[in-house]
This record gives C-alpha cells, sequence and structure tokens, in this order.
C-alpha cells in the first residue's frame, strides 16, 4: 500500500469533497535528519491541474500498527483487517500541484495539531475544506509518540555536495534511513498528568516552529525538503501567506496544545479547540493566564465530563472572545476523518458512530470554524456558513459564552 492508489482501482469510499472555491493541492514537507525537525502535510488553494494524482488517506501501511494499538485492536489482525473493512481511500486533493496565486492576495494560514493517536492525515477532511475556503493549512505529525506513528530520516552517510539544493528537494548524494516511531501508551491515573504535560509543551514548541518554518519559506530562503515523494518546489510559496493573519487549531489533545502555543506565541491570532482534552494542564493553571487571543470549543457531547469542562472553564474572560459550543448527538471522532472510512458496523466498533449524520457534524465543525475565523481575522464572512448554522441551531448546546 503505497501513497499513491494503483490505477484503475475503485474507491469504494472516500474522503468528502471539499465545497469552496478553490481547487485544493498537498505535499508532504519534512525538515531535517532528526526528530526535531518539522513534518507536516501542506494543504493550500491550487492552480487546476490535468491528471493530477490524489494520494491515500494513509501515508504508508506502517502506520496501521499503531492506529490498531490506539483503538485497542491486536495490531497483526487490524492490518490485516484493514483492506476489506476500509481499503484504499482516495484524498481528493492534487499532489504536488502549483499553488495558485492570485494578484494583491496573500492566503491566510492556520496550523493544525493532531489528537492522540492520529497524524497529519487524519483531520483531512477539515483540513480540505479550509484551503478551498482559502487558507494554507499545515497539518503537524507530531514526534512526542503521540501520533498513531511518525518517522524521520537519519543521515548515516553524506557525500558533500559543492551546491545546496536550492529548489527545496531533497538532495539524492545522501544516504537516508528511516527511523519509525510507534505510538506510545500512557496508563491513565498516577503519572499520567506529568507526561502528558511534558507533550504537551513539546507539540506547542513544534507548532511555533512550522509557523518559523512557514515565515522563512514565505521569505523565499532555501529549505531542503527531505521528503522522498514530494517534488513540489517550495520555493512557489514565496510571498503567498498573509502571515498577519494566523490561526491555530487542533482535536482532542490538540486542543490543548493550541491552548499551550497560544500562551508562548502571539503571532497565533486567534484558536479553534475541537472537543479538546484539557488533561495535559490540568494542573498548570498560570498557562491560562497567558491567553489573550480568542478561541472557540466546539465540543462532542459524548466525550465531555463535567472535570474537563471545570478546567475549560479557566479560559473564561470577561475581556476577550471564547466561545464553548456542544454539538448535541456527537462522539468525539465525529470531528476526524474516521466516520466517513467505514461502514456503520464497523464505525460502531471504533466508536466513530453518532446519533447525529456524520457529514452534519463535520458540516458544522468547519462551518462555525469558519465563520469565527472570518470575525477574528477580519475576513469576509461566507453568509452560506451563517445561513446553515442558523438551519441547525437546534443541534446547538451553548456552554460557556463570553463575548
Amino acid at each position: 500500500m503505497g501513497l499513491f492508489p494503483k490505477k484503475g482501482k475503485k474507491f469504494p469510499r472516500q474522503i468528502p469533497k471539499p465545497t469552496g472555491p478553490y481547487n485544493v493541492g498537498c505535499t508532504d514537507i519534512m525538515t531535517g535528519y532528526s526528530a526535531d525537525g518539522v513534518f507536516m502535510r501542506l494543504f493550500y488553494p491550487a492552480l487546476p491541474t490535468k491528471n493530477a494524482r490524489s494520494p491515500e488517506w494513509l501515508p504508508h501501511e506502517s502506520y496501521l500498527t499503531g492506529y490498531g494499538m490506539f483503538f485497542k485492536m491486536w495490531p497483526p489482525l487490524f492490518c490485516k483487517s484493514y483492506p476489506k473493512f476500509v481499503g484504499d481511500i482516495h484524498t481528493p486533493a492534487a499532489w504536488d500541484a502549483p499553488p495558485l496565486r492570485l494578484p494583491g492576495h496573500r492566503f491566510p494560514v492556520i496550523i493544525f495539531s493532531h489528537g492522540l493517536g492520529g497524524c497529519r492525515t487524519t483531520y483531512t477532511t477539515f483540513c480540505l475544506e479550509f484551503a478551498s475556503q482559502g487558507f494554507i493549512v499545515a497539518a503537524l505529525e507530531h514526534r512526542d509518540y503521540s501520533a498513531c506513528m511518525s518517522f524521520y530520516f537519519e543521515c548515516q552517510e553524506t557525500t558533500v555536495s559543492s551546491q545546496q539544493p536550492e529548489s527545496g528537494i531533497r538532495d539524492a548524494t545522501k544516504h537516508l534511513v528511516k527511523k519509525w516511531m510507534l505510538f506510545q501508551k500512557v496508563k491513565s491515573g498516577k503519572g499520567e498528568y506529568a507526561i502528558r504535560n511534558q507533550q504537551v509543551h513539546r507539540r506547542a514548541k513544534e507548532c511555533i516552529d512550522a509557523l518559523d518554518l512557514l515565515n522563512t519559506l514565505h521569505d523565499g530562503k532555501p529549505i531542503e525538503n527531505v521528503m522522498d515523494t514530494s517534488h513540489l518546489p517550495l520555493s512557489s510559496l514565496h510571498n503567498l501567506l498573509n502571515l498577519e493573519k494566523v490561526a491555530i487549531a487542533g482535536h482532542s489533545f490538540g486542543g490543548a496544545t493550541v491552548i499551550t502555543t497560544m500562551a508562548k506565541d502571539k503571532r497565533f491570532k486567534v484558536g479553534l479547540g475541537l472537543d479538546t482534552w484539557m488533561l495535559p494542564l490540568r494542573e498548570e493553571m498560570s498557562i491560562f493566564q497567558k491567553v489573550n487571543q480568542p478561541m472557540l470549543f466546539i465540543n462532542m457531547e459524548k466525550f465531555q465530563t463535567k472535570e474537563n469542562l471545570r478546567v475549560m472553564k479557566k479560559m473564561e474572560s470577561s475581556e476577550i472572545q471564547r466561545l464553548i459550543i456542544t454539538l448535541k448527538g456527537t462522539v468525539h471522532l465525529n470531528q476526524t476523518d474516521v466516520p466517513f472510512l467505514c461502514d456503520k458496523t464497523m464505525r460502531k466498533l471504533f466508536g466513530a458512530h453518532s446519533k447525529l449524520d456524520r457529514f452534519t457534524a463535520m458540516k458544522l465543525t468547519t462551518k462555525l470554524s469558519n465563520v469565527f475565523l472570518s470575525k477574528n481575522l477580519e475576513m469576509p464572512s461566507n453568509a452560506k456558513h451563517t445561513d446553515f448554522i442558523q438551519q441547525y441551531r437546534g443541534v446547538l448546546k451553548e456552554g460557556i459564552t463570553c463575548v
């Protein structure tokens, strides 16, 4: 199972197509020869491209081992069952497509942080939608062992080249060995907070490093992309990003990462917390006082607990817009791609089946997020999004509202 589906192979299921006016391109970017580099999948408005390749949703079959562990299934059985119950999933985006350039326009940026057991492709539906609406979205893959699987390249032998690669493509003279990083379980209870708190600060650093990387690319400075499957010239991102309008979003553990990152770096103007898991910040109350940016929390009904909401309430403010909304009839995985990958029976097995229609849950998540970002990044708002939200007002349960 490779990055791209085999020719002529049918797709029984696929990630929902984005609804925005822009075509979407995507590519992977990895920097450095250690786990300390930046690793992301970049989604962006792209030029229409004939015969464009579409990547598979699963980055590599090795990721199935981590997914199996996360879903508490015997990994060998999970790996063997995946082709039958899920199969090759098509991502409706053009791989390595040239970015779109509009005269006098730069695209706002979203850094996305995945949840526990996820990776850079687990939230493709969300990321595609925002790229189609005119954002450049950097979906990180964290290397703190919270991803289902990740990797980095170790440079074991190097032939010195007389010239540095100006294209941003990996130097073929370097002999690289892929080092895998499998998801590590952490027992709940005593000691869990210390580990998760350490991880969330590592994750925040990775988000900040990702924004630094995008700044470098925007400035037109050469960056070597060590990914051997990506050949988009990174120089094509020069002067393309609106770095005055940067948001950060994350699901579950990624929501705690959003809070931590905004506390550390004020370049992030607004935050989105999707069903945020607050345990990693439970005992670090001082961090909430350092966040002075607006933030929207969109919670799923079945995941939230009184204790989690108690910690979340620390984000209340009488001066800054903070909005917490719960979608009725929803489950934690509604904001991931999982509900779109398998049938109803498998969704129930994975805990991804909800009373609220899975497509409606995702649409409400993206449209609520888009309206909030448009307001706080001072961008034109889409009236259709507001109309959709009003139509489904009955499934919105307002929790803590501070305007």
